[in-house]
């Protein structure tokens, strides 16, 4: 090491301890109890004004009713477009029933997971059509507002955007989702039906096969049963023959 580097090291051990000991100073002030008259010392609080204090706590404890509670959880809500979904006070929810009942009747699920898939493509139809609502205000105010208006409304435009895409992003989703689930069972049921067929076919051959089984055996038979006349004929025809030669044979002999 160089004497201008062990120069630079001692100044820096140096500067790191004179750091440190203003700390354990300013630690040392601040820790150190005040006294004479700036000093402060508890005050004990009268029964009277607790029990002030506890009935003023009781004041701004919040709403109790259901309705007021509900009210009260929707006032971090700007846009409803994230978390869970939910009709918003200004919105109809007699409207989304409606289109909730439509998609059902046009889908006809066949299960309860598919009954969700239906649900969530109407609630992201939903969500996509307040999200285009939310832009055309923005757009309003874009024209109409103040500077500081006009900036925050570009802001919002850009993130109704954003989720509007999302949203019908989700739709399609679940859409091919349903379609897919849909076609694989349709496959399943006409593979169900070609098996059917395939079965009935193979019973048709098995039983025609039974059947050509038992002409050839009845054409079999009927012909040994000619055979067996033929032969019995031919040995008919012989007795006559040797009947006749003997009867010949007698009559030369006599």
């Amino acid at each position: 090491m160089t004497a201008r580097q062990q120069r630079r090291l001692e100044q820096k051990v140096a500067r790191k301890t004179e750091k440190k000991a203003s700390k354990a100073e300013f630690s040392a002030a601040v820790a150190e109890p005040r006294v004479g008259a700036g000093e402060v010392t508890e005050v004990p609080i009268s029964e009277a004004r607790l029990a002030a204090n506890r009935a003023n706590a009781q004041l701004s404890s919040g709403p109790v009713t259901d309705s007021g509670k509900h009210i009260v959880s929707q006032n971090a809500t700007r846009h409803g477009l994230t978390g869970k979904f939910q009709v918003l006070p200004g919105e109809s929810q007699a409207d989304f029933d409606q289109m909730l009942a439509g998609f059902m009747r046009a889908e006809a699920p066949a299960d309860q997971e598919e009954v969700e898939f239906v649900q969530q493509m109407a609630q992201s139809m939903w969500l996509s059509s307040r999200s285009t609502r939310l832009q055309d205000q923005c757009c309003i105010t874009i024209q109409s507002g103040t500077p500081e208006e006009q900036k925050q409304a570009k802001k919002d435009l850009s993130l109704y955007l954003r989720y509007m895409t999302t949203h019908e992003r989700a739709f399609i989703r679940f859409s091919t989702e349903l379609r897919k689930r849909r076609n694989e069972r349709r496959k399943a049921e006409r593979g169900f039906v070609s098996q059917k067929h395939r079965e009935a076919n193979e019973n048709r051959k098995a039983e025609m096969h039974v059947l050509r089984q038992s002409i050839e055996t009845c054409k079999q038979e009927h012909r040994e049963i000619q055979n067996r006349i033929a032969a019995a004929k031919a040995e008919r025809l012989e007795l006559q023959n040797t009947a006749k030669k003997a009867s010949s044979t007698m009559a030369a002999a006599a």
